[in-house]
């Protein structure tokens, strides 16, 4: 894999930095060191093998069969040596076995340390993608509010040009109205004089006729008023006779029931009396009725000459009123 010297230097950098600040009792993690380094997964991962091999070189096994040289030389001590030599050598394979199931054992973890990178690192980009395209739907959101903003401003300016238009023209409406407000102000001044000389010419001619109708009211009130005592005396006359019937008729039947079984002869002509005062006290009744409906008729006509008398007061205080509002 072709990967930049640059950042071959930065990841073996990030590696020992880790390494060493752990005290060397364990690797670091592939992403911690690509977080360091500000590498690639890719990169990150393929010299990760690299250095961990250069920690732990997995040594070479021995030879199993004996070199011809040595059999030439030293078949007699061979056969000494050999042995040993087979038990170093196994020593050396056992060793390397172990180094390497170390090896085995460190590439599983970074096999998963490489899997969970992954997994954060597409989690990273996922969260990534979806801030872009929120920010892609901000920006888009951004441009159409701009969008509409431009264009609400251009509806605006129409708008305002539009208001400028009716504002002069209201304007110029304006003066207009006022020439013909002062033209008929003018005309209504004039009316306004003809109106006062016409209302105190009438004026005039109604305070005339309230005072003959004055002098008319006051005799027709002192007639009414005449007439009206002169009812309610006879009034109070005809309540008096009617009084001094009832006492009368109450005597005579007093005196009827106490001469009744004494003067049974005269019972004709007592009731022959009794019967004439009868008459006299339905007579006066009608008398007093009569009396009551002349009175409550004078007092309606005095009323109803007030009312008028009222009326014709109210039409005499119009014509002041008309004249101060104008």
């Amino acid at each position: 894999m072709d990967i930049d010297t640059e950042i071959r230097a930065r990841i073996t950098a990030a590696a020992d930095q880790l390494y060493q600040e752990a005290d060397r009792e364990r690797f670091p993690t592939v992403d911690q060191v690509r977080r360091v380094a500000r590498a690639d997964m890719n990169s990150t991962s393929a010299i990760m093998k690299l250095w961990r091999r250069q920690q732990t070189v997995a040594p070479e096994s021995v030879a199993v069969a004996i070199p011809e040289r040595l059999q030439e030389t030293m078949s007699a001590a061979m056969s000494t040596v050999w042995p040993v030599a087979q038990e170093l050598a196994n020593e050396s394979l056992d060793a390397a076995k172990a180094a390497w199931e170390q090896e085995r054992a460190e590439f599983e973890e970074l096999r998963a340390q490489l899997s969970d990178a992954y997994e954060s690192q597409a989690q990273e980009l996922a969260e990534t993608q979806q801030t872009l395209a929120e920010a892609q739907t901000a920006a888009q959101l951004a441009s159409e509010v701009q969008q509409q903003q431009v264009k609400a401003l251009t509806d605006l300016t129409a708008q305002l040009d539009t208001a400028e238009n009716k504002a002069k023209s209201a304007q110029e409406r304006i003066e207009e109205l006022r020439s013909d407000l002062a033209q008929a102000k003018t005309e209504k001044e004039q009316q306004a004089q003809t109106y006062r000389a016409e209302l105190d010419a009438v004026r005039v001619k109604l305070e005339s006729q309230a005072q003959e109708h004055r002098v008319e009211l006051d005799a027709i009130r002192a007639k009414m008023e005449q007439q009206a005592q002169d009812y309610a005396a006879k009034l109070g006359d005809a309540e008096k006779q009617l009084n001094i019937s009832i006492q009368e008729l109450a005597t005579v039947e007093a005196r009827a029931k106490a001469q009744q079984e004494a003067a049974n002869q005269q019972q004709s002509l007592a009731q022959t009396q009794f019967e004439q005062m009868a008459g006299e006290l339905e007579s006066a009744r009608q008398r007093v009725a009569e009396a009551r409906e002349k009175a409550a008729e004078l007092n309606g006509q005095i009323t109803a000459i007030t009312a008028q008398n009222t009326k014709l007061m109210a039409m005499i205080e119009t014509p002041k009123t008309t004249k101060r509002e104008l």
